[in-house]
């Protein structure tokens, strides 16, 4: 690949990144929700069930934060925790999964989001839409794969010294 063809990936990628955060942007004032909410409802509408830390790891965030955000939509009655049961369970791990109230909300996004796609795509065949999915499935491959590859070989390093950060 050429820097210059990798270049217009690169810019074509930040478009559609802008272009689907005001998507979200969007489907959550009209569903009155929070759009980091929302997307973890619509990730256990999708999935189902999942503990805490896989949900963190799948939206690629610290579980502190997954912990808060799924605090604020058992709060707001979207989600509930569940620890596990029997012997040898490690209680310690909470389960998530949505509610009644969760799974409609998960809906009416899903709903919101097929009307848009059908208005902005309705000019597109249904062999374009497929080889657009294909295309943009192996872009997020590629992009992932980079991703956990650099996890993965990425030093760990000790957290720099007070006389290092005053230096």
């Amino acid at each position: 690949m050429t820097v210059r063809s990798s270049r217009t990936l690169l810019t074509a990628i930040e478009d559609l990144a802008r272009a689907q955060r005001e998507t979200g942007a969007l489907l959550s004032r009209e569903l009155d929700c929070p759009r980091s909410g929302l997307t973890v409802v619509r990730l256990l509408s999708r999935l189902g069930p999942l503990p805490v830390g896989d949900l963190a790891e799948r939206l690629r965030i610290d579980i502190s934060v997954a912990s808060r955000q799924v605090s604020a939509l058992v709060d707001a009655g979207l989600v509930h925790r569940t620890a596990p049961d029997g012997p040898g369970a490690d209680r310690r791990v909470r389960t998530v999964a949505l509610t009644t109230r969760g799974a409609e909300l998960a809906a009416r996004s899903r709903t919101h989001l097929e009307e848009r796609a059908a208005e902005a795509f309705a000019g597109w065949t249904a062999d374009e839409i497929t080889a657009a999915a294909v295309q943009v499935q192996k872009i997020t491959a590629a992009v992932q794969s980079l991703h956990t590859a650099r996890t993965v070989t990425a030093p760990v390093t000790a957290p720099p010294t007070r006389e290092q950060i005053h230096a």
